[in-house]
């Protein structure tokens, strides 16, 4: 009987059965296959939902992989106490940011958000490039923070239902008594958290008057833990830009009541994302309110962008059919605003 220490890296000779025949200082044995990981440079697996189970468990093993320029840390909780992460991946002193799943039924968004990451982090170790992209100099250079799943209640109740809440009877109430929660938006206690934002609050116009699935913007801007955690943790960075993923329409927002060379400086960038993914361009117009990226770019002076990465759906979710398209278009997008000066 040989004892191995626990992450020592061991060479796998062949494979019989369950078992991997392995060489251990000159000795052969048997170690079961499911005692091992294996350096796959691939840990995330983006097609079809993709659980908040899945999320924690791909973050932990990228982390556990690759901790020489990763970070895993919880910026706060949900209201049912699921854990709100974010992965610093690079080792740069300057910094960006991307988050997705604000909205619940827009979950693919996740799924972007973390095959970016795998995709990102293979190339780092490598030394390969995405796109024409050196991504070790750019992550050297600047780190990206990834909040791949804002909203994991509501992201849960859309995949599982309402047996996924702390509070089943509560939701369904919300959801006017249907057990179907395909359409939702919100968090679990049914508030719109992209309209959680102070950035024209008081102003946000189609707003419910009561929580439920969509459109309601909570009593108080910041009342909702899962907007409060982002926007605390956004003002202990100096993220140099930022962008908000959402899922219907092919379009980028990008404006919100900027002007002069501020407004040059961002509809610059915009530009390149547009150019990139394909998606159009919103003119910019007065009004909105509520969102992170208004909340941002007014409060930062700095580049936001919400990206909405399929074509229009409605109220449901993404089909996952358009997941790998969806993927091509954005998958340089990080790197793109990672060499933003």
């Amino acid at each position: 009987m040989v004892s191995i220490p626990a992450k020592q890296k061991i060479v796998i000779d062949s494979a019989y059965s369950s078992y991997y025949v392995v060489k251990v200082g000159g000795l052969k044995g048997l170690i079961p296959k499911a005692d091992i990981s294996l350096k796959t440079y691939n840990y995330v697996d983006p097609n079809g939902d993709y659980s908040y189970d899945e999320l924690t468990a791909d973050l932990q093993e990228l982390n556990a992989w690759y901790p020489g320029f990763t970070k895993v840390e919880t910026i706060g909780k949900s209201v049912d106490g699921r854990n709100l992460y974010a992965i610093k991946l690079g080792t740069g002193k300057s910094e960006i940011s991307i988050n997705g799943s604000h909205h619940a039924r827009e979950h693919m968004t996740t799924n972007v958000i973390m095959e970016m990451l795998d995709q990102y982090a293979s190339a780092y170790e490598k030394n390969t490039k995405i796109s024409g992209f050196d991504v070790r100099k750019t992550l050297s250079q600047t780190s990206i923070y990834f909040v791949p799943m804002v909203n994991p209640d509501g992201v849960m109740l859309v995949q599982k239902g309402a047996s996924s809440a702390k509070n089943p009877n509560q939701a369904i109430k919300l959801n006017n008594g249907s057990k179907n929660f395909k359409a939702w938006k919100a968090n679990v206690r049914g508030v719109d958290l992209n309209r959680q934002y102070p950035a024209g609050w008081n102003t946000i116009s189609g707003n419910k008057s009561k929580p439920g699935p969509d459109n309601y913007k909570g009593t108080k801007a910041l009342s909702e833990p899962e907007a409060k955690a982002l926007y605390d943790f956004t003002n202990k960075h100096s993220f140099k830009n930022t962008v908000a993923y959402h899922s219907s329409g092919n379009i980028i927002f990008w404006h919100y009541n900027q002007s002069g060379t501020q407004m040059a400086r961002d509809k610059a960038i915009a530009t390149k994302l547009s150019k990139q993914t394909g998606y159009s361009l919103v003119a910019p117009a007065k009004g909105g309110g509520g969102g992170y990226k208004d909340w941002y770019v007014a409060a930062k002076k700095r580049p936001g962008f919400t990206i909405e990465i399929s074509p229009y759906v409605g109220n449901k979710p993404v089909p996952n059919s358009y997941f790998s398209s969806i993927m091509k278009k954005n998958l340089p997008v990080g790197l793109i605003l990672a060499n933003e000066k």
